[in-house]
């Protein structure tokens, strides 16, 4: 159900990692720039486009997470504390004559693993873009890579940013995180030790973006094509203007070629994509194996009729206030003109509407970002020509032929360096294959396709579970473990079977001595930290 709702405006399929059209905004934020380094710059430059909170609070909204959910968790592994994960998020109203960030820009970034993960809105294409900056680091040229969507979406399955329920545990707002960040005695690039109301906003940012898709789809689809559509989508357009404006809301019956076509659509309704992770306190004795970000989120809801005024509110949110406002009183003609001009044929919602609009009114347009750098994906090993490795290349290299560690690389390199890692990650990739047998909702790691994965290639898990593919997998794999019974594998604890190369393993989880589920590594090495922290003084 959920790629039904963002088959509109969200391709998933890997050969959409580089823009269809447009750039991220963070490619226009960035320019033909360097990135700005350390990460404290990065943030001043992102507040200086947005207006200050009225709260008092800055509009680019960041805290701490040390033991989080991301592909950067062990980076700073053992000394999480001293070495927590960065997550910001543009909560402000754009200065005028600047692009809007709020809701289009979230940051993650960490020091020891030199990289920021950035998923930031292409207003043109109308999807947001996920890009990672490597070598962010002293020293070093940061380079900017559009990621591997095919990745980023077996979490991100809405193809937006996520982030957890409250209560946050994962943040400063748990108490005891707070307690053993702030005796690591670091400024954290000068992220402060935050509570709840940082958390929150994040939070609430993350669910406006995800709604993103949705707005697109109703756009898109719900309004229709021909002359009709336009005429709905123009209503929808103006209602939204009025409601910037005015703070008008639209009267529920008002886009009826929206309510015409719904049953027609959606005769089960359009499912809501589901944003949220589940709480986690990552310091708790025993971890709930649904907080795992790979397993499938159901919708939040399902509307069986369309929310006329939440899809109007959820334009304006889309639109550039300042520049909104600016706007005369009546915009009826201009509306009618563009109206003729065919600009309200089936195609993304974006803010060039809004320059049409104000060019039609004789006042100048939105100044363009100027000409950008290429656009480039992250490197691949490239083709296999090993018959035994070419169904992994196929099936796994999309998330595992990168240039991290995490997930495990083990499809990168030259020939020679794939087969020793191969060799090396073969118990835990048997056992993440066979999780695919596993009943829904039985505990242990989640299994290897995710589910999400499948989902966009078009496969249910139940017929992934049952193919010949996945049966070849296995076989070939079960071929490179030692000798033995390897159903054996799926009793013992997955922290205790041999890791993949780079992979982070505390003493007491490693292979052949088995960790206690109560205990796991990262658990025992955080519970250390705080015995581990610098001495006062140290930067």
């Amino acid at each position: 159900m959920i790629a039904a709702v963002l088959s509109a405006s969200n391709p998933t399929t890997a050969e959409n990692d580089l823009p269809p059209v447009g750039h991220s905004r963070f490619d226009e934020l960035v320019g033909k720039a360097s990135v700005p380094y350390p990460f404290s710059r990065l943030v001043d430059k992102v507040n200086a486009q947005m207006l200050p909170d009225p709260g008092g609070l800055p509009p680019l909204k960041t805290t701490l997470i040390p033991l989080g959910r991301s592909l950067q968790r062990d980076a700073g592994a053992p000394d999480f504390f001293r070495f927590p994960r960065v997550v910001a998020a543009a909560d402000g109203d754009n200065r005028p004559g600047i692009a809007p960030l709020k809701d289009r820009l979230f940051l993650g970034f960490h020091e020891k693993g030199e990289v920021v993960e950035v998923i930031s809105y292409n207003d043109a294409a109308g999807r947001f873009e996920f890009q990672v900056v490597r070598d962010y680091a002293p020293g070093k040229t940061p380079k900017i890579f559009y990621a591997r969507r095919a990745l980023c979406l077996a979490c991100h399955q809405n193809a937006a940013p996520i982030f957890a329920r409250p209560l946050w545990d994962e943040t400063p707002a748990n108490p005891d995180i707070a307690a053993r960040l702030k005796s690591a005695r670091r400024n954290f690039y000068k992220v402060k030790l935050s509570g709840t109301d940082i958390a929150y906003f994040i939070d609430a940012a993350a669910d406006r973006a995800n709604l993103f898709p949705v707005w697109q789809t109703l756009w898109q689809q719900g309004c229709g094509d021909g002359t009709t559509g336009a005429r709905c989508r123009r209503d929808a357009f103006a209602a939204a203007l009025e409601y910037v404006r005015f703070g008008k809301l639209p009267r529920a019956d008002s886009l009826p070629a929206l309510a015409a076509r719904w049953k027609t659509l959606w005769p089960k309704g359009l499912p809501i994509p589901n944003p949220d992770l589940p709480n986690r306190d990552p310091l708790a004795p025993l971890q709930d194996p649904a907080s795992d970000p790979l397993l499938l989120r159901p919708p939040l809801e399902t509307w069986h009729a369309p929310d006329v005024t939440a899809f109007v509110v959820g334009l304006a949110g889309m639109l550039d206030r300042a520049a909104t406002r600016a706007l005369p009183a009546d915009l009826a003609p201009a509306l009618d003109r563009l109206s003729a001009d065919g600009r309200f044929a089936s195609r993304p919602f974006t803010l060039a509407l809004l320059d049409d609009v104000r060019q039609t009114l004789g006042q100048p347009r939105a100044r363009a970002p100027g000409k950008l750098p290429a656009a480039r994906v992250e490197p691949a090993s490239g083709s296999v020509s090993n018959p035994l490795v070419a169904p992994f290349h196929m099936h796994c290299a999309a998330c595992h032929d990168t240039t991290l560690s995490h997930p495990p690389n083990f499809l990168h390199g030259d020939p020679a360096q794939v087969e020793a890692s191969l060799d090396q990650c073969a118990e835990r990739i048997y056992v993440r294959l066979a999780r695919a047998h596993a009943p829904a909702g039985s505990p242990g790691v989640a299994a290897m396709p995710p589910a999400a994965a499948l989902q966009a290639r078009g496969i249910a898990p139940a017929r992934w579970a049952a193919s010949n593919e996945l049966a070849a997998l296995m076989r070939a794999i079960e071929a490179r473990l030692p000798g033995g019974d390897a159903r054996s594998l799926l009793r013992r604890p997955y922290a205790s079977l041999r890791p993949c190369p780079g992979a982070y393993t505390a003493p007491g989880a490693t292979a052949g001595r088995p960790q206690s589920a109560r205990h796991p590594s990262l658990l025992q090495a955080a519970r250390a930290e705080p015995r581990r922290a610098a001495s006062p003084g140290t930067p």
